[in-house]
């Protein structure tokens, strides 16, 4: 029952973040600005439905414009679209770790008000919903501390092959 509760809430949580969640907060303005129209409509539509099965179809507006229609599917088979995608599924992957993160703490301060408030020993199912939370945070944490080593090793690779290239200073 708790650890129904539990996922409830997650879920819930979650659902309220996809609702408010737009382009804007994923992509820069500088992103934003060298999207076309018609990539914009396709982010929207994938960051709602998280896929594209839907304009696969095409609106019965495209099938009379050929031209338009081109346009479209280029733009879904565009290598842009597929980084923007997993940028979308990478934002959104972060949110439900942050998601769990929040959870696990909200859990462990109920926990904690309850012992507090009255002393008992912690049932069992309050103690795997507690560990599995744990897991999961903890993994997601290591993935990005691995990203984030990884992207630190990049940019140092990339500094030794390609060091900056200092201006000569002109005397005036």
């Amino acid at each position: 029952m708790e650890k129904e509760l539990v996922i409830g809430e997650i879920a819930n949580d979650f659902q309220r973040l996809l609702e408010i969640v737009t382009l804007e907060h994923i992509f820069s303005p500088e992103e934003l600005s060298e999207m076309l129209p018609v990539e914009k409509r396709l982010l929207r539509t994938y960051l709602k439905t998280r896929n594209f099965a839907d304009w696969l179809a095409f609106p019965k507006s495209l099938r009379k414009k050929p031209k338009e229609k081109k346009a479209f599917v280029e733009a879904l088979q565009s290598e842009r679209m597929a980084i923007w995608t997993r940028k979308i599924d990478q934002f959104l992957q972060m949110c439900v770790f942050e998601t769990l993160r929040r959870a696990y703490y909200n859990a462990l301060t109920k926990l904690a008000q309850n012992l507090v408030q009255a002393p008992r020993s912690l049932r069992r199912v309050e103690v795997e919903a507690i560990k599995l939370l744990k897991e999961m945070v903890t993994e997601y944490d290591k993935q990005v501390d691995e990203l984030i080593s990884q992207l630190q090793e990049t940019r140092e690779l990339n500094e030794a092959l390609n060091p900056p290239v200092n201006e000569p200073e002109f005397a005036g």
